[in-house]
């Protein structure tokens, strides 16, 4: 699932292709989306038919579309990229590609096209993005608001494992598994750790955080498999992963092999050594 780097990445390619575009048409595929969730494809219609596209902003792992329209005012399309969502640019006449579920016409010859072969993905409009219940639930982000004293307020109220922990949205908003992996290798904190046992540590684990997550943003992600930007280029940030999809290999601080562990039914990697529990 594309997490706060893959994202910031999309929106950073985004924003030079829409700001000041404006939507002509609105087309869906008529097809549910996220929990069988249905679009409301005439209301996304008539917010964004004639609306000029203000900004292109991110929310923890959600997509902020703003519009201005001149007869119904500002409203916000909102998208989540799923675990295999694309949020592309193309040319208009640029046949469609199988599992496309939405189609924003713009101005200029070109089309905003949400794929998602896996429908978890997760289109909305909203007059206030704070509306929709999944943002408001949001913690702060990870990457612009999290500081060390509230960190470890929040961390010396919780006996969840820290990897738990920096996983809730609600806590800490926009880490996904592996930039928490990644994080806490360069924080030295062992993922299983009870997260109040980390409490002192929470300036070390906030510049660690930042730290990984600029490094990710840098390299426009993490391609795997399905992420790739706007302009349909995959991310550089898989050969600077230090632990992530590297049981076995070498640490690069130590030397031990890397460890992978099954928590909750995700894979966490890390180091005995320089992680020590």
């Amino acid at each position: 699932m594309p997490e706060l780097p893959e994202v910031e990445t999309v929106v950073r390619t985004l924003r030079p292709e829409l700001v000041g575009r404006t939507i002509l048409s609105v087309w869906s595929s008529g097809k549910p989306l996220r929990m069988r969730r249905g679009l409301d494809a005439p209301a996304l219609e008539r917010a964004c038919q004639g609306a000029c596209v203000l900004h292109v902003l991110r929310r923890a792992k959600y997509i902020l579309i703003e519009l201005e329209h001149t007869r119904r005012g500002s409203s916000t399309v909102i998208v989540h990229l799923g675990m295999t969502g694309r949020l592309r640019v193309e040319r208009s006449h640029a046949p469609l590609t199988k599992h496309t579920h939405v189609v924003w016409a713009l101005s200029g010859g070109s089309e905003l096209r949400f794929v998602d072969p896996r429908r978890f993905g997760w289109v909305t409009l909203a007059a206030d993005p704070r509306d929709p219940p999944e943002l408001a639930r949001l913690g702060p982000d990870a990457h612009t608001e999290t500081d060390a004293a509230s960190l470890a307020a929040a961390l010396a109220q919780s006996s969840a494992p820290i990897k738990s922990f920096l996983l809730d949205q609600r806590r800490i908003a926009g880490l996904g598994n592996i930039y928490v992996c990644e994080a806490l290798f360069r924080a030295r904190v062992h993922p299983r750790l009870k997260a109040r046992s980390v409490r002192r540590r929470a300036a070390l684990l906030v510049q660690s955080i930042r730290q990984t997550l600029d490094i990710g943003i840098a390299n426009c992600g993490t391609s795997f498999r399905d992420f790739v930007d706007a302009n349909g280029a995959p991310g550089r940030n898989m050969e600077a992963l230090l632990v992530y999809g590297r049981e076995g290999e070498p640490c690069r601080t130590c030397g031990r092999p890397i460890r992978r562990a099954i928590d909750a039914g995700r894979s966490t990697f890390f180091c005995g050594r320089c992680q020590k529990r």
